[in-house]
């Protein structure tokens, strides 16, 4: 019988910038990505999925875009992309080809990708709005006989952090009051916090990923970036779907040479 599992590789806030030598508080995350997809290429199977989880880009510079389309196009993978509240979405639309889908139904398991930038406020905070929860109503409803996976940039749930609770996702309430109906969602996977959380919602595995870029450390009142060593390098999470709806994840990090 084949191989019903799913792999996936979330990474997150890549916050490329338009000139790609300029760096983003004080990290050539340039270069900390390119390092990345290089080891993802050679560690995990051609048939994973990358999952982009938003603020791929800093300032949605179309040369940044471009430069990550030719990165995403070199590594063996599918992959997709979301928004994130430092994206800008017509120009992920224009370059974006295939990378834009909305849902995506594999083995048995439903993906369905969130635009959560939304009503932003100017400070990092977004919604998901009503169009965009009613798409996740429809799309639930016509994938009740799969297992569903709900990928979106800002978290949705508290991280204890002063600064980071006040630009989380806006319209969180109206999010879970849409989920709560059904009984086929397994899973959720955010970006946007730069730090490694899992939760529990009604049953359901809720998980945030550490960036590609910089890390924040967790539980502060202001903007503290990470200084722990452990938990300053690039991270990405591997996930594993099974066919039965259970998810198995772990977050990992990569070494970073110096160039």
């Amino acid at each position: 019988m084949a191989n019903q599992t799913i792999r996936l590789v979330q990474v997150t806030d890549c916050h490329l910038q338009n000139d790609p030598t300029q760096l983003y508080r004080h990290h050539d995350v340039e270069s900390q990505l390119d390092q990345m997809l290089a080891h993802l290429s050679t560690e995990l199977p051609a048939e994973t999925l990358l999952l982009l989880t938003g603020d791929n880009v800093h300032h949605g510079g179309v040369d940044a875009y471009k430069r990550l389309v030719e990165k995403i196009d070199v590594v063996p993978f599918d992959a997709v992309w979301i928004p994130g509240n430092h994206d800008d979405l017509a120009i992920m639309r224009a370059c974006g080809g295939a990378l834009n889908r909305k849902v995506i139904l594999l083995k048995g398991w439903c993906l369905i990708l969130l635009d959560s930038t939304s009503e932003p406020d100017g400070k990092g905070s977004g919604s998901l709005g009503s169009k965009e929860l009613e798409f996740l109503q429809q799309a639930l409803q016509q994938n009740v006989d799969k297992h569903c996976l709900i990928v979106l940039h800002h978290n949705p749930l508290s991280v204890e952090s002063g600064w980071q609770d006040s630009i989380m996702l806006a319209d969180a309430e109206q999010f879970w009051q849409t989920l709560a109906p059904f009984d086929h969602i397994r899973g959720l996977i955010c970006g946007h916090v730069h730090q490694e959380w899992h939760w529990q919602w009604n049953g359901v595995d809720v998980m945030s990923c550490p960036s590609s870029s910089v890390q924040f450390k967790k539980r502060c009142d202001d903007m503290t970036l990470e200084d722990d060593p452990e938990l300053q390098a690039p991270a990405y999470r591997l996930l594993e779907l099974l066919e039965y709806g259970d998810i198995s994840s772990q977050v990992k990090r990569v070494n970073l040479v110096d160039n």
